[in-house]
């Protein structure tokens, strides 16, 4: 069974459609990375998965059951159990800036799920580890590299125990030599088997870490394929050849 399932949402931002129509299935363990053109709707598709932005119709469902049906969605009480199994990662680190790392990582385990403090902090200080910042966890963000400070947001959202991880192109914020410890994150999340849909502009990153390959453009998705696919010489859509033509050399 599909861990999250999109059937034909739309979303207009008042006369402008951003969303024509899009549908998408996601197997658990499965990583999807989403690529286009700037204006494709990429990230407004990823907003509306998690409710960030309500969609105006279509039906989106997670482990089989349905967060927004025809656009209706489920009363929040409901809604909100069934949301948190969906972790964001944002263009933007988005850190509480007078908060440090580790208070950043466990204010919603203890706030919104319940957790003691003690076993929240053993949670960060676990996932800290896990991206290379073990040392910062009494810092402050503004001590903090930009690749830092979207590692300790990658690790905020694992705090929550999600079922699946969304990124909204998690490195178009970094300077190029910050990128690589930030997408180096992600791929091992990849071999550890978390369910992914990452928004990227970084191709190589897509062809080498992907499950499957989905391309947008102008509101709808063109194509769905392995990256080999995808990515081949041969691709026979001629919209995709032009805009990965800008991505070589």
């Amino acid at each position: 069974m599909p861990i999250l399932e999109v059937k034909d949402i739309r979303k207009s931002f008042g006369k402008l459609e951003v969303l024509k129509g899009v549908s998408l299935s996601v197997e658990p363990l499965e990583v999807i990375a989403v690529i286009g053109p700037s204006g494709s709707g990429k990230s407004t598709f990823l907003r509306c998965l998690n409710k960030l932005e309500t969609v105006d119709s279509g039906s989106i469902l997670l482990d089989g059951e349905y967060l927004a049906e025809n656009a209706v969605y489920k009363p929040e009480k409901e809604l909100r159990p069934m949301l948190k199994k969906m972790g964001m990662v944002f263009q933007q680190f988005n850190l509480f800036p007078h908060k440090s790392v580790l208070e950043n990582i466990i204010e919603a385990p203890v706030c919104v799920n319940g957790e003691t403090k003690t076993e929240a902090i053993k949670n960060a200080e676990m996932l800290l580890a896990e991206v290379g910042l073990s040392e910062k966890i009494n810092s402050y963000p503004c001590e903090l590299s930009g690749g830092q400070q979207q590692r300790v947001a990658i690790a905020r959202a694992l705090a929550m125990k999600p079922e699946i991880m969304l990124f909204d192109e998690p490195t178009s914020a970094l300077d190029p030599e910050l990128t690589g410890e930030v997408l180096k994150v992600i791929k091992e999340l990849a071999q550890k088997n978390m369910t992914m849909i990452i928004v990227t502009h970084e191709m190589n990153f897509a062809r080498e870490v992907a499950n499957r390959v989905v391309f947008m453009d102008n509101g709808n998705i063109i194509a769905d394929d392995t990256p080999e696919n995808i990515f081949s010489e041969a691709v026979d859509t001629p919209r995709i050849k032009a805009f990965l033509s800008k991505f070589e050399g």
